[in-house]
């Protein structure tokens, strides 16, 4: 069997996971075909040509040889593709594996006030709806409750900021008198 006999059950898999007709697939092809065309190549009645493999292969976002290669061909094809990105995975599976390590020193407890301090920080950035003195959301002209940004625009960034750059300024001169007094000593 040669390779070009994978093609029709390919544009059929292809086709379906998109949700299109053949004629609707036809249409969207950059040299238009009919219905008719699309399902003879389905069925492996005729093949199309060069131009239209490369627009069909266009189409769905594929190389023209996927179209061509059996589901094990394309199966081996993505696992050299991922271990050519070996080195690119390994740091971020380090990564996780520290994680979890770290997580297994953790009550179920620790792991839920964990969870609702990061459900904090999160609500930080999204939007909200403002609320007034009394608890009830603040309404616009039409009576619906008004949504801001988000509260992380509230937050006084620079004035933190400062801060923080005074605390290392105080621990960089406690750690420069240290060194002094362990030298004297």
């Amino acid at each position: 069997m040669t390779e070009v006999h994978y093609f029709g059950p390919n544009l059929k898999r292809l086709r379906l996971q998109s949700g299109l007709s053949q004629a609707e697939l036809g249409e969207r092809l950059d040299t238009k075909v009919n219905g008719q065309a699309i399902s003879n190549w389905e069925r492996e009645i005729n093949h199309p040509t060069y131009e239209n493999l490369i627009g069909i292969a266009k189409f769905f976002n594929v190389m023209p040889s996927e179209l061509l290669r059996t589901e094990k061909e394309t199966a081996v094809g993505e696992t050299t593709a991922v271990l050519d990105r070996i080195d690119e995975y390994m740091p971020k599976v380090a990564e996780i594996r520290r994680v979890m390590h770290m997580m297994s020193d953790f009550s179920p407890r620790q792991l839920d006030g964990l969870s609702e301090q990061l459900h904090e920080i999160t609500s930080y950035f999204q939007p909200y709806v403002s609320m007034n003195e009394d608890g009830e959301p603040d309404l616009d002209e039409n009576d619906r409750p008004i949504l801001k940004q988000s509260k992380y625009r509230d937050i006084p960034i620079k004035e933190i900021h400062q801060v923080y750059q005074e605390l290392k300024t105080i621990q960089s001169y406690q750690a420069k008198t240290r060194t002094r007094i362990d030298r004297k000593q």
